[in-house]
């Protein structure tokens, strides 16, 4: 069940827009959708195992949203850190919990 109460971060939905191709590709820009309130869960810290390169740790945040569009690998900016967005769990009608990870502060 969804908390409203909880949804204190004011978030803003980015996504991918690629300009028109000429041959070369088109030129990238990332447009704001749509501006909305989110809760953040707790961090989720996890190790890995790379064949050859050793461990790596990856720090993923949760944020849990109305149902809005969003899509995996758009971005979401809270305030100066801006988030990739690794899923998007629809299973839940009331909200979605997104998957996220820092890409800059």
């Amino acid at each position: 069940m969804l908390n409203i109460g909880k949804m204190s971060h004011r978030i803003t939905i980015i996504k991918l827009e690629l300009g028109e191709d000429e041959g070369f590709g088109g030129a990238a820009t990332w447009k704001e959708t749509a501006t909305v309130w989110a809760e953040f869960l707790q961090q989720r810290v996890t190790v890995t195992t790379d064949a050859g390169s050793g461990q790596a740790v990856i720090i993923t945040q949760g944020m849990r949203v109305r149902p809005c569009e969003i899509e995996k690998d758009w971005r979401v900016r809270e305030g100066n850190h801006v988030y990739d967005v690794l899923d998007v769990d629809r299973s839940n009608s009331g909200y979605y919990t997104l998957t996220t990870r820092l890409v800059a502060r």
